[in-house]
């Protein structure tokens, strides 16, 4: 005895069938069972608390409903995009896109203050010390600032203020100072001529005493720099030589690279000496406390020029460049590992950090002049043609930020140095800059685009910004976009104002009315005083949203009796019926399925989430009703021919009454209330 179903019922709904539901292989027509206490039900899904756990800082734990994106610590770094990825970095959670003028790693090192983020000072040429000379060098010492300009050695105790000049050698007024290196006390210099070299020492707690030969005067050879490592005086010379100095005594060369080859960058590297070359090598020198320093292993970094190296905690950060198709330099920024076998030292587990520029890069925006401090690692690029920036590197989470700027006429930078807590960095063409005590007038921070995971919509609700108590004539501007370019153009005009704090901010949350969309990319302006001498601080930014609701849930009581109702006929036993169908739609139970109601006209495609038990009720009039209830979740479809398709049928309309070339038996007609005297084609 078979189901009822669109293959063996002309026409459902004049025969009582007011639904159809159907796994794309199978269909069964559905009697409902409508009544007091049994109601059919359409309704939107309920918001539910988030599956995936989001919530990764305290301010996103809330007794609000819904689910919330925040960051109250910002020393993860920038260059995260998108805030909720399936695969996660371990400090993402503390990260963000971009930033200008703010500083995100001044009170991370957990010196008791609470975490902010706050306004970066502004920066100044030192008009005592403007220059376009090409040899330009700086290095501090216990806060006494030394700065080479052409054949003169500058000095500043004072941060800058006033400068004594010294001569480092005066036998000769027209070499060059090409490199300066510190020993203990002792500074070094290296002078050239182009063709012709020395190497000259100071002692730098008695300037006074004036300068003394390290190495004699030196013919053809040109010395372009002088580094200290490990206790040893090292210079690079313009034919591709790296040389042992040792006072007056001969050189001894350690490596000579093939001719063209020049060698850029010499630094600690640990358990090694590393030297860097622009034909992509970082050579790896050890002590071998027999022939002294010795080549102890190499590394190539294909398609790139090493530019600059530094080392700190065990990794080394290297700076390369490579030529654009515009005739600039892509500039890369990269961390490694001394690995080593006992015998060879490479450098291994190497990952990019930062790219500065593309392919349509017209300048060299190669990473310059790293600097290392006790926790951040410092190092300048050229932004564009009239801005130059150092960009630092937070060691305890290795993220990067943009840090303080000069604008004008942009250059490479040349040196970084410290001197009594203020940051100076030479300006090839321009000169010396300093950190000013005035702050930059704004600075921008731009977080991940958030979506929580999926791709839904979702109805952003509203935002709060927790920040100190906002000094006189500053502000924080907080804004939103549901762009995702607005990403790299923070002066995107789909930026919408969430609100301007401009007095003591409470963290109230503020409204946000109609904002649909998948992203939602949130940035902070923070403004100082007309006086730029006082910054507000944030504590922490958040936003908070609900998923655009886009399932339904349909629950239907259905008939699974034995009792078969028609309109305008007697009722009909059919024994075993009902066990039957109940059987059948019990097994669509998780299953993916077509839901069709006559009436009211819906279409719903998703999964049977339940079927309940069959449940027997004596009625009124003393009938026996045998009835369970379906609950399926889906997304409703457009009702209309063609919706649904079923077997042994061309077409079915919306109300399940149009069917064509369809065959039944003469039994089948008169169990479900039929009569035909043949088994020919039935047309109802």
């Amino acid at each position: 005895m078979p189901l009822p179903s669109t293959s063996n019922v002309t026409n459902p709904l004049a025969f009582g069938y007011q639904a159809q539901i159907s796994d794309g292989i199978t269909d069964i027509l559905l009697r409902l069972a409508v009544a007091p206490g049994r109601e059919l039900s359409i309704t939107t899904a309920p918001l539910s608390a988030q599956q995936v756990n989001t919530a990764q800082v305290p301010e996103e734990f809330r007794a609000e409903f819904g689910q919330s994106f925040a960051r109250s610590d910002f020393s993860g770094g920038a260059g995260l995009d998108q805030a909720h990825q399936r695969i996660q970095g371990t400090n993402d959670f503390r990260r963000f896109f971009d930033s200008k003028g703010i500083d995100v790693f001044k009170n991370a090192d957990d010196s008791g203050k609470a975490y902010s983020i706050e306004l970066l000072n502004e920066t100044t040429a030192v008009t005592a010390r403007a220059s376009s000379n090409a040899n330009q060098h700086i290095i501090a010492h216990e806060d006494v600032l030394y700065v080479a300009q052409g054949h003169t050695i500058y000095y500043s105790s004072n941060s800058g203020d006033t400068w004594t000049d010294t001569d480092p050698y005066s036998a000769q007024p027209s070499w060059n100072v090409t490199g300066m290196a510190l020993e203990g006390h002792i500074l070094y210099a290296s002078l050239s001529d182009g063709t012709d070299s020395i190497v000259r020492q100071l002692d730098a707690d008695n300037i006074s005493g004036g300068w003394s030969n390290y190495t004699n005067a030196v013919s053809s050879r040109y010395i372009r720099g002088i580094f200290n490592v490990k206790n040893y005086i090292l210079s690079v010379e313009n034919d591709g030589k790296l040389q042992q100095l040792d006072g007056t005594s001969a050189p001894t060369l350690i490596k000579d690279l093939p001719s063209g080859s020049l060698w850029t960058s010499v630094i600690d590297g640990g358990s090694v000496i590393l030297a860097a070359a622009d034909d992509g090598y970082i050579y790896a020198i050890k002590d071998d406390q027999t022939s002294g320093l010795v080549l102890a292993g190499q590394t190539y970094i294909e398609g790139e020029d090493i530019v600059d190296m530094t080392e700190s905690n065990g990794i080394v950060f290297f700076s390369t460049s490579q030529t654009a198709a515009s005739g600039g330099k892509i500039g890369r920024v990269y961390r490694g590992t001394i690995a080593t076998d006992g015998v060879l030292y490479t450098l291994d587990d190497r990952q990019l950090i930062k790219e500065f520029g593309d392919n349509d890069t017209t300048v060299d925006k190669s990473p310059t002049a790293f600097f290392n401090t006790r926790d951040q690692i410092y190092f300048g690029v050229i932004e564009s043609g009239t801005e130059t920036d150092l960009y630092s590197i937070y060691l305890p989470t290795l993220g990067y930020a943009r840090n303080i700027y000069y604008t004008g006429t942009s250059g490479k930078i040349k040196g970084i140095a410290i001197a009594n807590g203020k940051l100076f960095f030479i300006v090839t063409g321009v000169g010396l800059i300093k950190e000013a005590a005035t702050l930059v007038s704004d600075g921008y921070i731009i977080l991940p685009a958030a979506d929580f995971y999926t791709s839904q919509a979702k109805q952003w609700i509203g935002g709060r910004v927790y920040t100190n108590a906002i000094p006189a004539g500053s502000s924080v501007l907080a804004e939103f976009s549901t762009d995702l370019d607005a990403l790299e153009n923070p002066e995107a005009t789909s930026y919408s104002t969430l609100t301007k704090i401009e007095t003591a901010q409470s963290g109230n949350e503020i409204p946000m009315i109609n904002v649909i969309d998948r992203w939602l990319v949130s940035k902070l302006t923070i403004n100082a005083d007309s006086g730029r001498t006082s910054s507000p601080e944030v504590y922490s930014y958040s936003y908070r949203a609900f998923p655009e609701p886009e399932d339904i849930i349909a629950r239907i009581p259905i008939n699974v009796s034995d009792r078969i109702e028609r309109p305008g006929k007697r009722a009909k036993n059919i024994p075993g019926i009902g066990k039957k169908l109940f059987d059948a739609v019990k097994k669509l139970e998780g299953k993916s399925v077509t839901l069709t109601l006559f009436k009211p006209n819906e279409i719903i495609r998703g999964i049977v989430e339940n079927v309940t038990l069959p449940v027997q009720e004596i009625t009124k009039l003393g009938s026996t009703m045998v009835f369970c209830t379906i609950q399926v979740r889906g997304q409703r479809q457009a009702a209309g021919t063609g919706e649904i398709s079923s077997l042994g049928a061309l077409g079915i309309g919306r109300l399940g009454i149009h069917q064509y070339g369809v065959w039944y038996t003469y039994k089948e007609n008169l169990e479900y209330g039929r009569y035909k005297k043949s088994s020919r084609n039935i047309y109802t």
